[in-house]
């Protein structure tokens, strides 16, 4: 259905191509399991049928949200791979929606970095893991688990803000422990922490103390 939608094709040859698709991600069999039924393929396997029907669309940009979610870590690294090689066979780019900065750190070229729905750290992804310029990327690499023995987690404090009455400037400000009352008094805007690095934020040059404590630049793999 996908396929006909899409590319406008006869049913025959529609299934041509999903068949074909699945192959391209790695299905065995697939003219077989074209017809089976979603409870018939595992979770990896769903994932990788995923992957077919938004590629049978010939697109030139891919939106991965969470590809990995619920996934072991070993077909979490196969739907990594293969979207990777994906991409570079045909040519497209890649948009990852992922929360784990580890994904992040193996698959992406450049990351942007959201809270409450605006962007508050984009840079090359190497940069940015190695040097964050925002206390929430701070936050959220710190907070990655690590199976350390006796090491708790290390959690960002407070609660997410209600969508419906975010703060007239940094959203994060309520949360962060380097926050002065300007940050809450008028939009913050963007400013370059570095040569492409920028970062949403008025207390960069007061971010070497958080970033002491930072553990996790290491784990995502930077």
């Amino acid at each position: 259905q996908v396929v006909q939608s899409h590319a406008g094709l006869s049913l025959r040859a529609a299934r041509r191509r999903a068949i074909e698709m699945m192959e391209r991600v790695g299905i065995r069999d697939a003219g077989r399991r074209a017809a089976a039924y979603p409870h018939e393929f595992s979770g990896g396997m769903r994932q990788r049928i995923h992957i077919a029907m938004a590629l049978a669309a010939r697109p030139t940009l891919l939106l991965a949200d969470e590809p990995t979610t619920a996934l072991d870590v070993i077909v979490q690294a196969e739907i990594l791979r293969l979207l990777d090689d994906l991409r570079r066979q045909e040519g497209m780019g890649l948009l990852l929606v992922s929360h784990d900065f580890r994904v992040v750190a193996g698959v992406c070229d450049r990351v942007g970095v959201m809270y409450a729905g605006e962007l508050v750290e984009v840079g090359q992804t190497r940069a940015v893991l190695r040097r964050p310029e925002h206390p929430y990327t701070i936050g959220l690499m710190n907070s990655l688990p690590e199976a350390v023995v006796g090491e708790r987690l290390r959690a960002i404090p407070g609660a997410p803000p209600d969508p419906g009455h975010l703060a007239h400037g940094c959203a994060f400000a309520p949360r962060c422990e380097l926050a002065l009352d300007a940050c809450a008094a008028a939009p913050i805007t963007m400013a370059e922490a570095s040569p492409g690095h920028w970062a949403r934020c008025i207390r960069m040059d007061r971010l070497d103390e958080m970033r002491r404590g930072l553990v996790a630049a290491g784990r995502a793999g930077a």
